[in-house]
């Protein structure tokens, strides 16, 4: 079978210049040119203007918690409805974390967009090192992206990120990976520590019991630290919070009940209040 010739994607529009924008700019300016557009950070090029530029574009908006706890994806929304205006039909890369089902209902509402969710998995306070050295490239395919555009987008990662492994998944499977990776570090917090309040009632030194517990390879260091890397105890900053009520969320609307993970929620809570 003949080999398919794509034409590779040599210019990247990132769409909001967060940490999560500004990580996948700094990765991916190393294979290709970069542009963005954030109407918050001053230098922004207009999204017309980025669109009729760019190979493919990089959704990197905002989802924060609502009241209710689930992801406000609305940010998401708006700018999927406006390049679907502007008649966008090159690859559109969803990175803002989203509840599962969403990239699926974006193909559904407009069918011109070529999408595909891909994950991050970065840490707020590392996001530069984290975005160009990932642990794994996660790729969600949705039914309106084409083989060709598929391969472009597997091309532009290859490219730039050679020594990581390419996984390809379903949108809504890649969505919960996203989460599912978040919700094991806030239990994992969460557990460590539960038992370092224990360590200290009974005399005994949490880092020394955690140095040896981690030599168990099934065992990873991270998120095993008390307090953690900002000095507190418990999780907190932008990410754990907010994606753990967001599946909370996902998970009642299905009817299942994540003992687990709630009280992982509940337990943080007694150490971090919200917004601590």
């Amino acid at each position: 079978m003949p080999t398919v010739t794509v034409e590779p994607i040599r210019r990247v529009g990132i769409l909001g210049y967060g940490y999560v924008g500004r990580g996948t700019a700094h990765a991916l300016g190393a294979v290709v040119d970069v542009g963005w557009h954030d109407p918050s950070v001053p230098g922004s090029r207009p999204l017309a203007e980025l669109a009729r530029w760019a190979d493919a574009l990089v959704i990197c908006v905002p989802t924060p918690m609502s009241n209710s706890g689930a992801a406000d994806s609305s940010i998401v929304r708006e700018v999927a409805e406006q390049l679907a205006g502007l008649g966008f039909a090159r690859p559109v890369i969803v990175k803002s974390t989203v509840p599962p089902g969403t990239t699926d209902d974006l193909a559904r509402r407009w069918p011109l967009l070529a999408l595909v969710f891909s994950p991050e998995f970065l840490r707020e306070r590392h996001y530069l090192e984290d975005a160009v050295a990932p642990a794994r490239v996660v790729l969600g395919w949705s039914p309106t992206i084409d083989g060709p555009r598929r391969a472009q987008v597997r091309d532009l990662f290859r490219r730039r990120f050679t020594d990581a492994p390419l996984v390809e998944l379903t949108t809504v499977e890649a969505e919960l990976l996203k989460y599912s990776a978040n919700a094991l570090f806030g239990v994992k917090v969460a557990l460590a520590n539960e038992l370092a309040e224990l360590a200290a009632r009974l005399g005994a030194s949490w880092d020394a019991v955690r140095a040896a517990l981690v030599l168990d390879p099934r065992v990873g260091d991270g998120h095993l630290a008390v307090p953690g890397p900002d000095g507190k105890r418990g999780f907190g900053g932008s990410c754990l919070p907010k994606d753990m009520a967001a599946l909370l969320s996902v998970a009642t609307d299905q009817h299942v009940d994540l003992e687990v993970v709630a009280a992982a929620v509940h337990a943080n809570r007694r150490r971090r209040p919200p917004g601590g």
